[in-house]
């Protein structure tokens, strides 16, 4: 057996890549280190690599995907950051609040400082205007490319601003209480992990509302509205005589803050056990998001190895580096450029991960057409008996055939001679009889009415006889002409 072994591995290694097994190949591109790619000014080695990746993308069914803020910056949504962003509009108007960076804003620690609260309300109200005035970008547009190719297993979202669902993907902003918990997560194509901004909730009964004028014009100067529920419930109780419980709770948008309990952690921890032993997945895309958030990296941690014992490859798109120490062994690559870029590099490099999903049935049916052509006329091929010969060699082989032989040329020669003696030997015994009768000299012997040979003595065929009966008259001598008409003598042929 081990003699064995190393031939087989000695094999294998001879084997160009090209027929290698594609689980082999797959399993190739697993780095144990995290590899940082450019995706222009590459040297050669890492062009083939990205050349690599690509068809492994093509390759893939199962899908999944994790987006942050990166995806969003091109839709019109300001950052928190830079001097033109939310943070510091929000700053400007209440310079009296003590928040030091745009973290801080989505902090559940606003709550319990009665000053920092107007500042929440007005840097959600102007995020909540940014996200509506937003249109989907080509990452957003190409994760709903997916799904419509039946590539996508689901998208978990960082982003509150729910643009997925304009291009009629299906997100979780709210449960059916009268549907099973796996029916819904069937359904789902975007689970947010941080909530919707496009929805109110209030802080007490946690009932859910749309935005409105009213509402929105509460946020903008700063306050919180009451929320309708509680309120209906305290009059309520009021009437019945009841005691009032005084807590009546705030309505502010429907999102997961900083150091707060995830409403929905449950389902989304049970959703991802289905993804994870159902789903089956084979790639994993990480997209524009530095990975910062604790309960992020334990997603990505699950994910990763799950896609890796598929053989499968785990790949970050975000333009700042992160560290790579902790991240070895989970992340194989990260490609440093922006999403959008990334996407139309992919299109150029892959146009066929690109086709609608109508372009692709059409073209399996024009192949079974095809396919099914050739088959029938192997088929007819079969039952039809053998062809007779071209007309072109048929015609060739008649003008062969037509062909007089030598044989034949010389018989019909010799026959033309002897009917132009026999011929001749009729025309001058006619003249000779005619000597006898009248005197003639010899001058006169040309003058013989037999020798001018009428048109009755001809048919339509003495053309050539007429004319060798004129020179065999020619050629006769004049001795053998007789001398004294009264004793003609006759020369035998």
């Amino acid at each position: 057996m081990p003699s064995l072994i190393s031939s087989q591995e000695s094999f294998d290694e001879k084997l160009p890549s090209s027929l290698s097994r594609s689980s082999a190949t797959k399993a190739e591109l697993q780095t144990g280190k995290l590899r940082h790619l450019p995706l222009f000014e590459t040297c050669d080695q890492d062009e083939l690599l990205l050349k690599s990746i690509n068809k492994q993308i093509n390759r893939s069914r199962r899908i999944l995907i994790l987006t942050g803020a990166g995806i969003s910056c091109n839709a019109g949504i300001p950052d928190f950051r830079s001097s033109s962003g939310l943070y510091e509009l929000v700053k400007r108007q209440h310079p009296e609040a003590s928040i030091r960076s745009g973290q801080e804003m989505f902090d559940i620690s606003l709550f319990r400082e009665e000053a920092k609260i107007p500042v929440f309300a007005t840097f959600m109200e102007k995020l909540y205007s940014s996200a509506r005035l937003a249109q989907p970008t080509r990452t957003h547009r190409f994760i709903a490319h997916l799904k419509n190719r039946g590539k996508l297993l689901r998208c978990y979202t960082q982003n509150i601003d729910g643009l997925e669902e304009s291009l009629g993907l299906e997100v979780s902003s709210e449960r059916d209480s009268n549907s099973t918990m796996a029916n819904q997560w069937k359904n789902l194509d975007v689970v947010q992990l941080h909530g919707d901004l496009n929805k109110l909730s209030c802080t007490q009964c946690f009932e859910t509302y749309n935005w409105n004028r009213g509402l929105s014009r509460s946020l903008r100067s700063g306050q919180l509205p009451s929320c309708p529920r509680c309120q209906h419930s305290n009059r309520e109780r009021s009437l019945l005589g009841k005691r009032n419980t005084g807590s009546i709770g705030l309505l502010r948008p429907n999102i997961v803050l900083y150091g707060e309990n995830h409403p929905s952690c449950e389902f989304i921890t049970q959703g991802l056990n289905i993804d994870m032993a159902r789903g089956r997945p084979d790639l994993f895309f990480i997209m524009g998001t530095s990975l910062k958030v604790d309960g992020v990296k334990k997603l990505v941690r699950n994910i990763s190895k799950q896609v890796h014992e598929r053989n499968g490859l785990v790949i970050l798109i975000n333009k700042t580096k992160i560290g790579d120490c902790n991240w070895h062994g989970i992340i194989d690559y990260q490609i440093l450029s922006d999403c959008d870029t990334w996407v139309d590099y992919l299109q150029d490099s892959i146009p066929d991960l690109f086709k609608t999903q109508q372009q692709i049935e059409k073209a399996k049916q024009l192949k079974r057409e095809n396919s099914e052509l050739r088959k029938r006329q192997r088929e007819e091929r079969k039952l039809t008996p053998p062809s007779t010969p071209r007309k072109k060699k048929q015609s060739n082989s008649v003008k062969i055939e037509s062909l007089p032989s030598p044989e034949d040329t010389e018989s019909d020669a010799s026959a033309t001679r002897d009917h132009k003696a026999e011929t001749s030997n009729i025309i001058l015994k006619l003249a000779f009889e005619e000597a006898r009768t009248q005197p003639c000299s010899i001058l006169d012997a040309q003058s013989l009415p037999s020798l001018h040979r009428e048109d009755s003595l001809s048919n339509a065929t003495d053309t050539t006889i007429e004319d060798d009966l004129t020179e065999v008259d020619e050629e006769l001598p004049s001795s053998r002409l007789p001398a004294n008409p009264k004793q003609p003598t006759v020369v035998a042929r």
